[in-house]
């Protein structure tokens, strides 16, 4: 029976990651291009330091100002009349709201502070969360090929390390540094 059961569960985390890899990255790509591209350029610029041409960005910004705008409004505010706000704080969160709230969060929210598997969009798949992620010994299935060290910099020392994280829900393997400055 648990063979069975493995079987399965291996074969809904191949479903799920086939089915992020179709939806989920072109999303981010699409809303990344819109962050970047926030400032209007109706003629072409030249890089000098880069020896490179920044083309007009009409469409990207239009999209900016409309799309992305909408998803950071449903991001922040747009659940937030579905719940009840009685006593000054959230009673309820009904399905809507997390819908709601679910849509922002995956398309600007992401785009915007990050939270999420950038393969599958599972809040337990963030990077930040999975490396902080371990028992009293510090041992962590979701965290592989640890390494730190210290940089001395203008600022202090500062204290780094790298691992590589696995999201525990479509198993994604992925870089993630960080430091103490």
């Amino acid at each position: 029976m648990s063979i069975r059961f493995s079987a399965y569960h291996l074969m809904a985390i191949r479903i799920r990651y086939t089915v992020s890899f179709i939806t989920v990255k072109p999303i981010r790509k699409l809303f990344w291009k819109m962050i970047i591209n926030s400032e209007l350029r109706l003629l072409p610029e030249k890089r000098e330091w880069e020896n490179s041409w920044r083309l007009p960005n009409l469409h990207w910004w239009l999209l900016y100002k409309t799309v992305f705008k909408f998803f950071k409004w449903l991001h922040y505010e747009g659940w937030r009349p579905f719940c009840d706000w009685t006593g000054g704080w959230r009673q309820t969160f009904p399905p809507i709201a997390r819908i709601v709230k679910w849509f922002g969060d995956s398309t600007a929210g992401y785009a915007i502070s990050g939270g999420r598997c950038c393969h599958c969009n599972h809040e337990d798949g963030c990077q930040v969360s999975v490396s902080d992620y371990g028992d009293a010994s510090g041992y962590s299935p979701f965290v592989r090929n640890v390494a730190s060290w210290s940089v001395g910099t203008m600022d202090g020392t500062d204290h780094r390390f790298s691992c590589i994280t696995v999201c525990p829900k479509c198993g994604f393997k992925s870089n993630y540094e960080d430091g103490s400055l």
